[in-house]
């Protein structure tokens, strides 16, 4: 989701959890992370519309990934 999501941006997005970094672009970067449910992760953009792409990937993660609408 959130790699899909960034694809609709042109900024650079990134994604941290401790040193490991992931590019928000690559599944395969996000699932090499680790980041299990709970993890604090830190998310960075440059880019001319850096402010836009938080916001949008923020908002996935305050609307747990719509995970309560999969469950019903």
């Amino acid at each position: 989701m959130i790699a899909q999501r960034c694809r609709d941006f042109v900024s650079v997005v990134r994604l941290r959890n401790g040193s490991a970094v992931a590019d928000c672009r690559s599944v395969l970067d996000l699932l090499s992370l680790g980041a299990s449910n709970g993890t604090t992760v830190h998310l960075e953009a440059t880019g001319e519309d850096a402010a836009e792409v938080i916001n949008a990937i923020v908002a996935m993660f305050d609307a747990r990934f719509n995970e309560d609408e999969e469950s019903q």
